[in-house]
């Protein structure tokens, strides 16, 4: 007997099977394509936005923010009546009336105010535009910019100073790791010498004689590989002679980073520069025992020698020191925490009394102590969102906190220590998502006891340069290299082993469990965390202001190119411009560099962004490489990544001076 089916069920089972295999060919089909434009064939189905469907412009961070009333400087005028504010997110410069907390002036200057500085004589104040590279002069007679100078990229910190050679403006260039000197009449620079790792604050001594500057990343040691990943690192206190711009002494801070502040004491000739103790390659399991990073102060003495000692207390730690100012008649520092919320007073002459006692071994292991900042530290003043610089008013009555994500501007009377009031720039930005999400990424709060916040390890959403040994994955095993978040936006999977699909994953509780040692940052916080992230632009790393070099050029057909110059043909699965494919200069997929270390679990690891990728050192998932030039003259003499067998001198340095416009 046959059996009949309904035709209307033999069309949906054709359908339906018809649908089976259009998928399965439409699978294998894909899976080719992959196969094909990366020359490999060990992959399997991957998303098209892997390649495809992503556009510069469509990127987050591409549109432009909404700006809010953030204070990124404070300088009071001589006579102690008025204040000047960079409002560097408005592109303006304000003068506020102290007395009566009002603006009574505003100007316009293009190219993000970041920091400020007096003349002398109180003419002119001299403001710092980080974003186009530049010294502007605003006459305080009619608060209207002036003359300008360039310097150097990215500049975050200026001084001024009187020398026997005239009048002096240093200023600390974050983006291109030197400092400019500059004449004053007219304005233009003298000189660049080369600083550490990203300068980032700047003081001189009252005489002219010497300034210095605290720069707030660790340079990769001398020897390579695993032999410099395991040295004590160290960040660079870099002292010149402002007349001539000529170095002194390039002082040390061993295991120290985020050096962003800067202060000079004349009674005892002291330079004071906060910094935050790392030691990255203890397991993260030593959060709980508050052994991975820890807030300190540098004393650099007259004498030249360094003592670090600690701010911290034995179970509450105060996350991101950076701004410090000096009140020299009342022997005190001011020193604040901008992952804490917080505002630390240091009394000078205690702690000169217990260096004056301690032993040389007792100086050495003083930061290790977190029950020593009793014998100095006479209290801790609270304040808004994430302070980040201070000043003093010259009659020493005042001191001026900027509460960079409240907007607002803190006024404490320095006799008592006790707040006065604050002066409202803006409404804080709370609706902004954006904005909200900084206000977590710089908060210490989510970590345990304090100790750290997400900008610890990320200053400004860039790298440290420094790599971490994560438990999770056995101890000593698996060492990793902190990567910058700069540019971040749809780079995804995240996490060397790309095992993160998402920033909200990077960031959920796994993280938590990992490494903040707490409970999870609540799901609405997370939300704008990750909008705060994907806001990132990538880092600038030269003063590009026109087409190509001819250099770059250069650069730019070896990165791009088929053949070698003999007309060799370059594999497809190592040519650079395949894994790393524009607009993110990243397929966002795995791959087998010959990379893999002797502690190491796997050889695939996730092709990075290449966006800003000259301002991240070191490089490799575990930070063996710590420069461009040794990814291919150290880590791949074999050809295994790309083939740069065939380059001279000229042009793997061609081929990095393409990699930096990226």
């Amino acid at each position: 007997m046959r059996l009949k089916f309904p035709k209307r069920l033999i069309s949906i089972i054709s359908i339906l099977l018809s649908g089976v295999l259009l998928a399965e060919a439409g699978r294998r089909l894909a899976v080719w394509h992959v196969n094909h434009q990366t020359g490999r064939n060990d992959l399997q189905f991957v998303s098209c936005h892997h390649c495809h469907l992503v556009r510069k412009e469509w990127l987050p961070w591409t549109r432009k923010k909404p700006p809010h009333a953030s204070p990124a400087d404070i300088v009071a005028s001589l006579d102690s009546r008025h204040i000047y504010v960079a409002m560097h997110e408005m592109d303006e410069v304000w003068e506020i009336d102290l007395s009566s907390r009002q603006v009574k002036r505003k100007t316009s200057v293009p190219g993000r105010p970041t920091a400020l500085a007096l003349d002398s004589a109180n003419r002119f104040l001299y403001v710092a535009c980080r974003g186009t590279d530049r010294v502007t002069a605003i006459s305080l007679d009619t608060f209207k910019p002036g003359e300008w100078a360039e310097v150097g990229v990215e500049p975050v910190a200026l001084a001024a100073c009187q020398t026997p050679s005239g009048p002096r403006l240093i200023v600390a260039n974050q983006g291109s790791d030197d400092i400019s000197v500059l004449s004053l009449n007219p304005l233009r620079e003298i000189c660049r010498p080369i600083a550490g790792r990203q300068p980032s604050a700047v003081v001189c001594a009252p005489d002219g004689s010497q300034a210095w500057i605290a720069n707030r990343l660790a340079i990769p040691t001398k020897p390579i590989g695993y032999d410099r990943m395991m040295q004590v690192h160290s960040c660079e206190i870099t002292v010149l002679e402002p007349a001539q711009g000529r170095i002194l002494r390039r002082t040390q801070l061993q295991s120290a980073h985020l050096s962003e502040g800067a202060a000079y004491y004349p009674e005892n000739q002291w330079a004071l520069v906060p910094f935050v103790k790392v030691q990255n390659l203890v397991p993260i399991t030593q959060v709980a025992q508050g052994w991975v990073m820890s807030s300190g102060l540098a004393v650099e003495t007259a004498a030249g020698s360094v003592i670090q000692i600690p701010l911290d207390e034995a179970n509450n730690y105060y996350a991101d020191p950076s701004g410090i100012a000096v009140d020299a008649v009342n022997h005190r520092a001011f020193i604040v925490s901008g992952g804490s919320d917080a505002i630390t007073v240091v009394d000078l002459d205690k702690l000169s009394k217990w260096l004056e006692q301690a032993g040389e071994q007792q100086r050495e292991q003083a930061i290790e102590d977190l029950s020593l900042s009793g014998e100095y530290v006479t209290c801790r003043i609270p304040t808004a969102r994430n302070p980040k610089r201070l000043a003093l008013t010259p009659d020493n009555s005042l001191l001026l906190v900027a509460e960079r994500l409240n907007d607002t501007i803190l006024i404490i009377d320095t006799r008592s220590c006790q707040p006065l009031g604050r002066i409202v720039l803006g409404d804080g930005g709370l609706k902004d998502p954006i904005r909200r999400g900084e206000r977590v990424f710089t908060d210490a709060r989510y970590t345990f006891q304090n100790q750290f916040s997400c900008r610890s390890c990320h200053p400004d959403g860039h790298v440290d340069g420094l790599s971490y040994d994560f438990d999770s994955d056995g101890i000593g095993d698996n060492l990793v290299d902190n990567r910058s978040l700069l540019g971040v936006a749809f780079s995804g999977p995240f996490k060397w082993t790309g095992k993160n699909p998402s920033l909200e994953v990077q960031c959920g509780p796994r993280f938590a469990k990992v490494l903040m040692r707490t409970d999870p940052i609540p799901p609405s916080q997370l939300k704008d965390l990750t909008s705060y992230l994907k806001s990132l632009s990538p880092a600038r790393v030269v003063a590009q202001k026109g087409p190509l070099t001819p250099a770059q050029e250069r650069g730019r057909q070896i990165f791009f190119a088929t053949h070698t110059p003999d007309g060799t043909p370059i594999p497809l699965y190592n040519r650079c411009s395949t894994c790393h494919r524009p607009p993110l200069y990243s397929n966002r997929l795995m791959a087998n560099v010959g990379s893999r270390g002797p502690r190491d679990s796997t050889d695939y690891f996730d092709t990075p962004h290449l966006l800003g990728i000259g301002a991240s050192a070191p490089y490799l998932h575990d930070g063996r490489a710590a420069t461009l030039e040794e990814l291919w003259t150290v880590y791949n003499t074999n050809d295994v990544h790309g083939v740069s067998s065939y380059m001279n001198k000229i042009q793997l340095n061609d081929l990095i001076e393409f990699l930096k416009t990226l």
